[in-house]
């Protein structure tokens, strides 16, 4: 499980009241391939929870791993040397399989790949890697928007509303800073142009 942020906690700005000031941007890292963005609001939720569940009963069978040991041999029937043998290495093998889950990380971040025009929900994996949780295409993407919170008007999050999918968070803070955020992403998603216009510039005999 991962903590992904609250969707339902953020809504229009009409139906929002209170607007108090916050000082904080997207947390966004700049990569040869494209940009990630990194939610700043911590979500503690039932992931979060069972991550540290997970994390207590890896400890739990690493100690009953080497309980095992201790245990004297008339406890086992017959074989107790193989006996024990065998418990202990399904215990430390429980163990390993509940540390890989424990130390995966819960906060999902969303990688905007330019190069292969991919948008990708991640999250760090176990002992350093990346488990890449869903991939979708930046022409899946439908729309971009900022949206309020519903407790604070001057905290919001940007919201990508991609096909077949629902909506996405990449990246929260100041809703006056998320403008410059939306607007690179939608148009590293086309659906904006990424920069103005320049007017023609007509010359030559077909000139009035």
């Amino acid at each position: 499980m991962t903590a992904q942020p609250q969707i339902s906690e953020f809504t229009n700005p009409r139906t929002s009241t209170l607007k108090q000031p916050v000082f904080m941007r997207a947390n966004v890292t700049e990569h040869f391939w494209g940009f990630e963005v990194r939610p700043n609001e911590h979500v503690f939720d039932v992931a979060v929870l069972m991550r540290a569940m997970t994390g207590f009963f890896a400890g739990t069978a690493f100690i009953a791993a080497l309980g095992v040991w201790l245990l004297p041999s008339m406890a086992f029937a017959t074989a107790a040397f193989s006996s024990k043998l065998i418990v202990s290495g399904l215990l430390m093998f429980a163990t390993v399989m509940l540390a890989r889950v424990a130390a995966r990380g819960t906060q999902v971040r969303v990688q905007f790949d330019t190069s292969t025009g991919e948008l990708r929900e991640v999250v760090d994996g176990a002992f350093g890697g990346r488990l890449v949780l869903a991939t979708h295409g930046l022409d899946a993407v439908e729309a971009v928007q900022v949206v309020e919170s519903r407790e604070n008007r001057g905290f919001g999050q940007v919201q990508i509303r991609v096909k077949g999918a629902g909506a996405i968070s990449a990246g929260d803070g100041a809703v006056s800073a998320l403008a410059v955020l939306r607007d690179r992403i939608a148009s590293d998603c086309g659906l904006e142009a990424s920069g103005p216009v320049r007017e023609a510039v007509w010359g030559g005999p077909l000139v009035a």
